[in-house]
């Protein structure tokens, strides 16, 4: 088992947020994807990544995206798209 990561800083949006939830069929997008959603506001703190090494047949990414302000959705969608990624939205 990993030791999880710890992070300084104050979280301050503790409730629940949307999700998108992104598949990238190759890691690299995934990865491009990454920076082009940090750049927008999405947190790091919130972005969870399923690594190829962790995926049966070891490719692709797997991104879980909080997203703090339900606005951003459509902007996340679109730079998830624009990589070539399958995605849902998990709403709670």
């Amino acid at each position: 088992m990993e030791v999880p990561q710890i992070r300084p800083g104050k979280v301050t949006n503790l409730g629940p947020m949307p999700r998108v939830v992104a598949y990238f069929y190759n890691s690299a997008q995934g990865n491009a994807a990454i920076q082009l959603l940090t750049v927008l506001g999405i947190p790091n703190d919130r972005l969870g990544v399923t690594t190829p090494e962790r995926i049966e047949g070891g490719q692709g990414m797997v991104l879980s995206i909080a997203c703090p302000d339900g606005a951003l959705i459509p902007k996340v969608e679109a730079i998830c798209k624009s990589q070539g990624a399958n995605f849902q939205i998990q709403r709670r």
